[in-house]
């Protein structure tokens, strides 16, 4: 079994160059570190590694899992890693806070959606007050979330939909672990917990009398993407594009084996329960392809981060600024083997 570890790099692809195209892998795959989270959202990155499904397109793919989006943030600027998964919310806030980055790959997706959010939810237990379905009852509870998060923005659109102020729900900032949340909601400290799988399944397993108060609803698009910086996608788009080969062919293989895509997750994450990975896995779409309907997510999702105060009145940026769509328009063509599972898109 492969360690996970991490790479330190000076610059943006401390590597050799790589020559020839992505349809034709160098002898030696080329060492590329990356950051990514330990939660469902980003388990075609492990599988591909597993499976040598990057290393098949030339990439020897290396590493680094954390627990938040700000850990993913900071190995990007630390320039600790060459590419970064994190979720779409968290890049954007990025993009305009002036790292120079863009999306190159997406993972967790629905091409043929802008709103598929089933990846997150709403739990909480019997006692509560908290009727299913019932996003109203929230008023005047506490709810564990880490801030910041996309949990955490999820659970204010939800809130905003159902004509709840920001103020009426009180936040308990809570570590997006397993533990933590079922402690929270178990102890009574919460009445509900907002957050992502397979950690939503793993609380519904731990906490007795623990139900769904709400999956999903189309709030917001959940996307989990990996962007790379723009000096890297201008000087070495061949190896962007082998990168991108890899992610295809890993992506589809999790669609298609999705029992063993768990196994994997569960040997490589600590604490781990096999039956709550293949409940969450179902809440979950591995599409890679960048289409109209993700352009319209980018944009509402870009429009909610612009909307926060430490941001607000910032001008929007051009899809063209945010998304390299070059890598994976080629991939479509030169490999349409590792689409041909996923509907077309119109």
């Amino acid at each position: 079994m492969k360690r996970l570890f991490l790479t330190l790099v000076v610059g943006t692809f401390a590597i050799a160059a790589v020559t020839g195209c992505a349809t034709s892998a160098p002898s030696k795959p080329v060492p590329v570190s990356i950051v990514l989270g330990a939660n469902l959202g980003h388990l075609p990155i492990l599988v591909g590694a597993e499976k040598g499904l990057f290393a098949k397109h030339g990439i020897d793919l290396q590493l680094k899992v954390v627990n938040s989006g700000d850990q993913m943030v900071s190995a990007m600027r630390g320039n600790e890693v060459d590419v970064g998964n994190m979720s779409v919310t968290t890049f954007i806030k990025a993009r305009h806070e002036g790292d120079p980055w863009q999306v190159v790959g997406l993972i967790m997706n629905d091409a043929t959606r802008s709103n598929a959010d089933e990846a997150l939810a709403i739990i909480s237990k019997k006692g509560s007050g908290i009727r299913p379905g019932k996003i109203e009852d929230l008023k005047g509870k506490k709810v564990a979330v880490q801030l910041g998060q996309t949990p955490h923005e999820y659970i204010k659109i939800a809130a905003a939909k159902a004509k709840l102020a920001e103020s009426d729900i009180t936040i308990v900032n809570t570590p997006q672990s397993a533990p933590a949340l079922i402690e929270a909601l178990n102890s009574g400290k919460v009445d509900a917990i907002a957050s992502l799988e397979p950690l939503n399944s793993m609380v519904l397993t731990g906490v007795q009398d623990a139900y769904e108060v709400q999956r999903g609803g189309g709030y917001l698009s959940y996307l989990m993407i990996t962007t790379a910086r723009m000096p890297t996608i201008q000087n070495q788009a061949d190896l962007i594009e082998r990168f991108a080969a890899g992610l295809a062919a890993s992506t589809q293989y999790t669609r298609q084996n999705r029992a063993e895509a768990v196994k994997i997750f569960a040997a490589k994450i600590p604490n781990q329960n096999v039956d709550a990975l293949t409940n969450g896995i179902k809440h979950i779409s591995y599409d890679p392809r960048m289409s109209v309907a993700t352009d319209k997510a980018f944009e509402a999702a870009q429009l909610d981060v612009l909307s926060q105060s430490s941001l607000r009145g910032k001008t929007p940026m051009s899809m063209n600024a945010l998304l390299y769509k070059d890598a994976s328009m080629k991939v479509q063509a030169k490999f349409p083997e590792y689409f041909t599972d996923l509907p077309k898109l119109q």
